[in-house]
């Protein structure tokens, strides 16, 4: 949720010339109820992970990167006979699809319990539903059994992928090369702005690979440490604003490369 506190001091900040947008794990459903609170319908926002780039104002897709057949069968292949119970989420042109392995007969709850979905279709399913509109692949577990799908995903996967932890209970995986980097590097190319007058803000390993491209660097305090150690600087955490005090001070001139 963004506080309406959170949302008066990003409005406050938006000075002339200054172009702002979302960049998320998520759909394009689950972004745009924060588009349209802090109307940013002007700038295209970066969904699934950098796999897509889609206008908010009229829906158009403007990028598009699509996930290898052969990824999502390897991802099934790994997961389906494994102990540890998972969610496979696919997410593409269609709504997102979300399956069970066999060691998980309903849905794998947020906070270590469950909620009961008998017809939630397993892995198995999957082959009959995949298509080639699949633009990424979340994996939802537990949070203590993370690393160890992470290891697992990636012993079967190896280089072919790009494998992010996006949340304490999810990995998300792409094709090599598909990044949230990827995405704002083509978005600032789009827009005509220079890499250096950028700014990034993120909390985990999925928005690493912005830092790389954006000239300016930004983690909240409650960021994973590899993400804290990689940012130029860091403001307070996400319950404390920390957003708006990242654009705060990148719109008064104070947060430079």
């Amino acid at each position: 949720v963004i506080s309406s506190e959170s949302e008066a001091r990003i409005r406050a900040a938006m000075v002339p010339g200054l172009a702002c947008t979302i960049a998320s794990g998520r759909d394009m459903a689950h972004i745009m109820p924060y588009i349209d609170q802090l109307g940013w319908k002007s700038v295209p926002l970066i969904a699934e992970q950098g796999a897509v780039i889609v206008d908010p104002a009229s829906g158009r897709v403007l990028m598009e990167r699509t996930i290898s057949r052969d990824i999502v069968a390897a991802t099934l292949h790994a997961l389906q006979a494994s102990p540890i119970p998972i969610n496979i989420i696919l997410y593409g042109r269609e709504t997102p699809r979300v399956f069970r392995n066999a060691a998980r007969p309903v849905s794998v709850g947020n906070a270590g319990t469950d909620r009961r979905d008998d017809r939630l279709p397993s892995v198995l399913e999957m082959k009959e539903v995949v298509a080639g509109d699949v633009r990424k692949v979340s994996i939802k577990c537990l949070p203590e059994d993370l690393d160890a799908v992470r290891e697992l995903l990636l012993g079967r996967l190896g280089s072919q992928a790009n494998i992010v932890k996006a949340d304490v209970n999810f990995i998300n995986i792409m094709d090599a090369g598909v990044s949230k980097g990827m995405a704002l590097q083509w978005l600032l190319e789009y827009l005509g702005i220079p890499a250096a007058d950028a700014m990034a803000v993120g909390d985990c390993e999925a928005d690493q690979s912005m830092f790389s491209v954006a000239g300016v660097s930004v983690a909240v305090a409650n960021a994973d440490e590899q993400t804290l150690a990689m940012a130029r600087y860091v403001v307070p955490s996400n319950n404390e604003q920390g957003a708006a005090v990242a654009l705060e001070n990148f719109a008064g001139g104070r947060f430079r490369c």
